[in-house]
């Protein structure tokens, strides 16, 4: 066996049930009236769901899916914004012990029609006309591999459907008959399902290319529920936000928990009806990290408006408070700073956070370490989870019982044996593994020959298995001076620090670094109105946030990105990663110019 291993020093316990399915069998059995969902659906307000009321969902779901030949085998693809008959229809399709397909809602007409191509559903669920509308090119193809019919939240066009499509209505797929479903019923068809049948078909972002299709069976789903319900701490009494697409593995991880143990999601369907949805006073939120992002921002502008001696006063006392939870300071100054700190700004971003917030969790994306320091020098924990499509999103968790240790995502799983190979890269074999690509394609490269997965991930253990990750393997950067880098350290400790968003590193076969930087829109008219170079201005305060760095990872000039990056959607993926491919595309000649390769500036950039 090549590389060295990684020990897990996580400790797990088991559900009962070894699918997903049998585990909504027993929570809708044993659970029938409590409540489970809090929807905020925008067309009906608040809408409250039982954990009995999804199980029998499912049951007729699984009913209505048969009849229209759904099987063993069968695909069914869902192209709809979060909702719980989107789920019951997921979970309909897997107790016909068939392959549910998520697509990202927000994904437009022509990558959605690309994926339906591939997945060659027997039936698709829409949410709306202008879901379906992104199909309607792919139709008459999706009929001849054997489409029957579509499941649609609201009317669909006629002119739209070939007379060999059927039509149903959510209400009709998912609202069970009187009389017409048992949980009796819903135990039987749970049994019938085996922990190598299909639990999820999701698509990769596609950061670097075509979004592959990962296949994932009900053995790796009940796997890393356990490993995260042996770290996260949460148990029936919390209330989780739920807002993660089910496009996203993440989306289902959370989701699927708190099915199986129990506790209460507040659910919506669009970023809009956040705030609605913190005023229902969640326990614990789990989000990528750009949502905490947005709150410390937040948290920061205001303080950066206070009177000069008390934006002092407040920086010093958030700096000690993150010495003494961080750090392990035990220095009284900063124990009373600390206090200052909860009473000026704690309490503040608790009352943003609905009042009764008690942890925040992190997944899909590298959080930065600043962004640890914010929320644990305020009391409150965060907890990082790592992990990928291929792996049901659980790799490693950080538990919350332990310290968090800034930059670590945490202890492997012990479903996971995993090893770090000699050039760093994080490789997997186990059972909390994906079962294969969509596309054979897709496996050629992804498996070693002794059988282990390659995560494409740089990481290393330290003595005690935390896990540290330290990039991509197919991101790293090679110099023309022959150096080699790993861009996501340096790019998250620039986006760590104001005034820049995120930042992205250039630089491949040229002899220095250089870097595009989104930066605060305010901050760029400060600079404006001073008569300053924005580029050459901010190019100190980024070398400033990179003092750990060796010389030849530091950007020696800049390209400034007025704004976010999700001001700029088609940039990123629909998990708001960005698009390597397509940011450099954007920006165009002013890389050129950036090393002197070009004379002409596109005039949106500047250049330091």
């Amino acid at each position: 066996m090549s590389g060295s291993e990684v020990p897990s020093h996580l400790s797990l316990s088991r559900f009962p049930q070894r699918t997903l399915t049998a585990l909504l069998a027993a929570s809708a059995t044993r659970w029938s009236e409590r409540r489970f969902l809090r929807f905020l659906d925008p067309r009906a307000g608040i809408r409250e769901v039982t954990f009995g009321q999804l199980g029998l969902a499912s049951l007729r779901a699984a009913k209505v899916l048969a009849a229209q030949g759904v099987g063993a085998g069968s695909r069914v693809l869902l192209l709809a914004e979060n909702s719980p008959e989107w789920m019951a229809i997921s979970f309909g399709a897997q107790l016909r012990r068939a392959e549910p397909a998520a697509l990202f809602a927000s994904l437009s007409a022509e990558p959605a029609a690309a994926i339906a191509r591939r997945v060659r559903p027997t039936v698709v669920f829409v949410s709306s006309a202008a879901q379906w509308a992104k199909l309607v090119s792919a139709v008459p193809e999706l009929v001849r591999c054997g489409l029957t019919a579509v499941i649609a939240g609201e009317p669909l066009p006629s002119a739209t459907l070939p007379r060999e499509v059927g039509v149903l209505s959510l209400e009709e797929a998912t609202v069970a008959a009187s009389g017409g479903a048992s949980f009796d019923e819903l135990g039987a068809a749970a049994a019938a399902v085996g922990e190598e049948d299909p639990f999820l078909l999701l698509f990769t972002s596609g950061t670097t290319g075509r979004p592959k299709g990962v296949r994932l069976p009900q053995r790796a789903i009940v796997r890393a529920l356990e490993a995260g319900a042996s770290s996260v701490g949460i148990s029936a009494a919390d209330v989780g936000l739920h807002f993660l697409p089910f496009g996203h593995v993440a989306g289902h991880d959370q989701f699927n928990l708190a099915l199986a143990q129990g506790h209460q999601l507040v659910m919506t369907a669009r970023r809009d009806d956040l705030d609605a949805a913190l005023a229902l006073s969640p326990t614990y939120l789990f989000s990528v990290p750009l949502v905490y992002d947005r709150i410390r921002e937040g948290a920061m502008r205001k303080l950066g408006a206070l009177p000069g001696p008390l934006a002092a006063l407040v920086e010093a006392a958030l700096a000690a408070a993150e010495r003494m939870r961080v750090d392990g300071s035990r220095r009284w100054r900063d124990r009373g700073l600390a206090v200052v700190s909860d009473l000026l700004i704690g309490r503040a971003v608790r009352r943003r956070l609905g009042g009764a917030v008690r942890a925040v969790y992190s997944g899909g994306a590298p959080a930065t370490i600043e962004l640890l320091r914010f929320f644990e020098g305020l009391a409150l924990p965060f907890i990082e989870l790592y992990g990928m499509s291929e792996t049901a999103g659980m790799i490693s968790a950080n538990p919350i019982s332990e310290p968090r240790r800034p930059g670590a995502v945490g202890l492997i799983s012990p479903d996971h044996e995993a090893r770090l190979a000699p050039d760093g890269e994080l490789q997997l074999r186990g059972p909390l593994l994906l079962s294969s690509y969509l596309d054979a394609e897709d496996d050629q490269e992804a498996w070693t020959a002794d059988g282990f997965f390659r995560t494409g991930d740089l990481a290393r253990a330290d003595r005690d298995g935390y896990l540290y990750v330290e990039g991509r393997r197919r991101n790293l950067l090679v110099l023309s001076t022959g150096k080699k880098l790993s861009p996501e350290p340096v790019e998250q400790a620039i986006g760590g620090v104001p005034p820049f968003h995120a930042a992205m590193l250039l630089g491949e076969g040229r002899p220095y670094v250089a870097a595009a930087v989104f930066v605060e829109r305010g901050e760029l008219a400060r600079l404006e109105a001073s008569g300053e170079d924005a580029a050459t201005a901010l190019l100190p305060r980024v070398r400033a946030a990179l003092s750990a760095f060796s010389e030849y990872e530091v950007p020696k000039r800049l390209l400034v990105v007025p704004g976010a990056p999700d001001d700029y959607p088609a940039m990123l993926t629909p998990s708001f990663k960005l698009r390597r491919e397509a940011v450099v595309a954007w920006l165009g000649e002013s890389i050129a110019v950036l090393y002197g390769e070009e004379s002409h500036l596109s005039p949106r950039m500047g250049l330091g």
